[in-house]
């Protein structure tokens, strides 16, 4: 890291931050004027030292390197370290397991593992901690105090103006949530991550969706169908185990045998379904699930519980997710089983306990009969990771009212890329999980002030104008919304133009600093990449709309728009930004995406099917109205892998043939004809959305009499088991050359799979095909 010093005024920090973290007490003594120093001041002398146990362990060593690397930032002279052993000054910062902390009558189990302890004697300061990362905690937390600020991960450490400080009196800090961890981008850094507290991975040896990784569909999918779940009388191996099967149990437990052999000092190891619904129906499992409260949880549990018994030392995780989230009945939980609950349903514009009883509800039944419960909690829209996600405000109820039953592990999943107000995101779910009853605007307004300096308090006002207007109706707020959902709520036309005045006036505050004025430029993304998705589906040549007509009829894309995809692309490139979707759409897909539509625009003042009359043969899913898109000259994007229907300018054909007939109005040459079909961008076992088998396309001059079809055949296996590059692939064009044949009528043949594949997740549900347009030259 990058150890230059970024430097605030004292009146800015205090001005702008409102608050002192953690409660401490010591404040930064900077004085009227600056000090020709060079050593730091502590309680007005510069004779301080830091002292360690003369057996000092790792923990502790870091601990004062640390307190040493950063308070020499304040000074030219950095404190010295010394063991215990050998100091014989008077005045020191005494820091862990040390004679003099022994002697004054510390409780270090107390402090339990992350704890840590402030106490004064005379000028001395003891910082004690938990046998686990107290000690660093506690540094932490003093430097902190005295106003240093680690924001980011990427930025260095913020440095208070001046050498001279004050120490904290006497205080005791134990976390009551004692598992911490986010997935943002920055929580992923080691060193944002023990700056802010966050609990370590390594003590899992497995975490989540571990069926298939402990009973592998790919070793046994073929040889026992039968470990897998009956659905609809078949098995299907890319689903759930069949949990009343022992021999599912004994292969299970084997694997993790091997699995906790190499890797012993691992304490939680998941034992938990795949992500997916598909549970087994088969008789016994349906048995044991209506013998423990007639839900799916009640195999689950009872699964686990066999699993757990086999492995004493060990915690036994399992997931209350999705079909597993309401409690089982009827069923003791074994004390080394672990509930990670989550609460995917619930929608976020308000704190779960309001937009989601029954999960309050859920936790409870929980609690009835675990504890040692970890919740699950999702903070961002999944499917739009970089579009705006007003949320913020339910952050600190929500942890809050996870502490209020009893919950002391939790899990705030993100995104490990970077997206809207990551930064500040990560920073203030981790202070809150630290301390769930600190103030969660507080430590907004100072991340705010801090990072984004004279313009934070625009960014503020964008922040609260969006809350507002998402609470001024009953809209639901959903982890896997997207833009378009919010054009009549908090992304209006009025509210986006109300956001972009903000943006003005913060970038006009802080124009002469650059670094100051980026930062405010990345925050501004999301609006941009809203906006961009916003235009996609209003009418052409309407305010909002991406498209207008040229002067010839033909649909275009306006001029701004390309600049503002462009500029979007680039500042985001800046930015780090590397994906657009969760788990899919590069930056570069992104705008390959758009690249595309403005090529296969800008080649329609050749297309002769522009405008021209379908004819539906088969419906597609909205209507047979919706086969007009075909000829309207807009083309689809992908900018929402998860919902491609919401984009509406793709149209699906699900459970059918895409069969059409184009009529052309008069005969005259064909040179090509070409459709794009939608290829699905993740997880491509779990879609319903596939490319066709093949297309053909036979022409007519009467409408009569066709000539022989051409055929184009879809050149990729769509099973990822097989094909794992399938999904690189957004889209497959299917396109033929006919050397100028006459024609006035083309009938268009999509071979659809009508049904999921059997090595599909979804098998036997309908197969949806997606094509944009349909191009003649």
């Amino acid at each position: 890291m990058n150890d230059k010093k970024i430097m605030i005024s004292r009146s800015d920090f205090l001005k702008t931050s409102g608050i002192v973290l953690g409660g401490l007490a010591i404040l930064p003594d900077y004085g009227c004027s600056g000090s020709s120093d060079d050593k730091l001041s502590i309680e007005g002398r510069t004779d301080y030292s830091i002292v360690l146990p003369d057996k000092a362990g790792a923990i502790e060593e870091e601990a004062a390197h640390q307190l040493r690397h950063n308070l020499s930032k304040m000074s030219k002279i950095a404190l010295p370290v010394v063991k215990e052993g050998e100091y014989k000054g008077k005045n020191a910062i005494y820091i862990g397991n040390t004679d003099y902390a022994r002697a004054s009558d510390i409780d270090f189990e107390k402090l339990e593992k992350d704890g840590y302890l402030f106490k004064r004697v005379d000028k001395n300061l003891i910082i004690a901690g938990g046998i686990q990362n107290g000690i660093l905690n506690g540094v932490y937390s003093l430097l902190e105090s005295i106003g240093f600020r680690k924001y980011t991960a990427d930025d260095d450490v913020l440095v208070p103006e001046g050498n001279k400080i004050t120490l904290a009196q006497n205080k005791v800090e134990v976390p009551y949530i004692k598992y911490r961890t986010t997935s943002y981008y920055d929580a992923r850094n080691p060193e944002y991550a023990s700056w802010h507290k966050h609990s370590s991975r390594d003590s899992w040896g497995l975490f989540v969706h571990t069926f298939e990784v402990l009973v592998p569909p790919e070793k046994y999918g073929k040889t026992h169908p039968e470990y897998y779940s009956l659905i609809n009388g078949k098995r299907n191996p890319v689903t759930q185990l069949c949990l009343s099967n022992e021999e599912v149990f004994d292969t299970l437990v084997a694997e993790l045998k091997n699995r906790i052999a190499e890797k012993p000092e691992a304490t939680y190891w998941s034992v938990s379904q795949n992500d997916n619904d598909k549970y087994c129906q088969c008789e016994s499992c349906t048995m044991l699930n209506e013998k423990y409260g007639g839900v799916p949880s009640g195999s689950i549990i009872w699964f686990v519980n066999k699993v757990a018994r086999e492995f004493p030392d060990k915690i036994i995780s399992t997931l209350a997710y999705w079909y597993t989230r309401s409690a089982p009945s009827n069923i003791p939980i074994e004390p080394n089983v672990n509930i990670m609950l989550c609460n995917i349903e619930s929608s976020r514009e308000r704190p779960v306990y309001d937009t989601d009883p029954a999960f309050t509800s859920d936790l409870q039944d929980w609690g009835k009969i675990s504890q040692d419960i970890l919740i699950w909690d999702y903070n961002i829209q999944f499917a739009n990771p970089v579009s705006p996600f007003p949320n913020l405000h339910t952050i600190g109820p929500n942890i809050k009212f996870y502490t209020k039953n009893n919950v002391r592990a939790l899990f705030m999943q993100a995104t490990g890329n970077k997206g809207e107000f990551g930064h500040l995101r990560a920073y203030l779910i981790c202070k809150l999980m630290w301390d769930p009853d600190a103030d969660p605007d507080a430590i907004i307004n100072d991340f705010l002030n801090g990072y984004y300096g004279a313009a934070g308090p625009y960014i503020g006002q964008y922040i609260d104008a969006m809350r507002q207007s998402l609470l001024g109706s009953d809209f639901k707020l959903q982890i896997f919304g997207d833009p378009r959902d919010a054009t009549d709520n908090y992304l209006s036309a009025d509210m986006m133009l109300e956001y972009n005045q903000l943006f003005d006036r913060a970038e006009e505050a802080v124009k002469n600093n650059a670094q100051l004025l980026t930062r405010v430029q990345v925050a501004r993304l999301p609006l941009i990449i809203a906006e961009i998705q916003i235009a996609g589906q209003v009418k052409v040549d309407m305010p909002r709309s991406f498209y207008k007509f040229s002067d010839d009829g033909r649909v275009i894309p306006k001029p701004e728009m390309k600049t503002l995809v462009q500029h979007f692309v680039e500042r985001a490139r800046e930015a780090g930004i590397a994906r657009i979707g969760e788990r899919a759409i590069t930056l570069d897909d992104y705008h390959d995406n758009f690249k595309r539509i403005f090529a296969r625009m800008d080649g329609m003042d050749q297309a002769i099917s522009y405008k021209k009359k379908i004819n539906p043969i088969t419906n597609p899913a909205k209507g047979p109205e919706e086969a007009e898109r075909l000829t309207d000259g807009v083309f689809g994007a992908f900018e929402s892998w998860r919902f491609p229907e919401k984009d509406s300018n793709w149209v699906a054909y699900q459970g059918v043939h895409m069969d059409f007939i184009l009529d052309l109005g008069d005969v005259m040459p064909i040179k090509s004809i070409e459709m794009d079909f939608l290829n699905v961008q993740a997880q491509a076992n779990w879609h319903t959305l596939i490319l066709p088998k093949y297309v053909t396309y036979a022409t007519s001059v009467d409408g009569n009499t066709y000539e022989a079809p051409i055929k184009i055949t879809n050149p990729h296996n769509p099973n990822p088991a097989e094909n794992p590059d399938i999904i690189k692939i957004p889209f497959q064009s299917f396109a033929a050359t006919l050397d100028n044949r006459k024609a006035r009528y083309i009938k268009v043949h999509g071979e659809n799979h009508l049904r999921m594949p059997s090595w599909h997740i979804n098998a036997g549900r309908p197969a949806g095909i997606y094509s944009d347009e349909i191009v003649v030259r």
